[in-house]
């Protein structure tokens, strides 16, 4: 689902107030920033994702688990999730996305998500890239 580019402005000068020190999340926060976060922009975007690589004929499965005590959602290219990425809260101020790359053993790679920074389209991006990464090899 797409979401009307509303609120643009006080969005931007919300992410700005946050940046500059004028602006700090509650204490207690954590969690219900990363649910509002996973539950408006994450999982519609990796299950658009999840979708899209099905119709291309790859295996993909978008795993949320929103319930849980540790809140988390991601994409995986397999079944015993050896490839694929996940987004978990990391504090308050901040998303921890893990890339499991395959291998054996997998390898991973950690990269820290500023909520200030992070809009749809620039988390739709770096999936983008992410799966580009995963999936897309030149010929040999």
């Amino acid at each position: 689902m797409q979401h009307p580019e509303t609120f643009t402005t006080l969005h931007t000068l919300l992410q700005r107030y946050e940046e500059q020190g004028w602006l700090t999340p509650c204490p207690g926060t954590e969690r219900s920033r990363f649910l509002a976060f996973a539950a408006n922009d994450v999982v519609p975007l990796t299950r658009r994702l999840t979708t899209l690589l099905q119709q291309a004929g790859i295996s993909a499965q978008d795993v949320v688990e929103l319930d849980q005590e540790n809140p988390w959602c991601g994409l995986f290219l397999d079944e015993a999730w050896t490839q694929g990425l996940w987004v978990q809260a990391q504090d308050g101020s901040s998303m921890l996305l893990t890339i499991r790359l395959g291998g054996t053993p997998p390898t991973e790679e950690q990269q820290i998500l500023p909520y200030r920074y992070c809009t749809q389209a620039g988390f739709a991006s770096l999936l983008e890239r992410t799966i580009e990464r995963l999936i897309i090899r030149p010929p040999m």
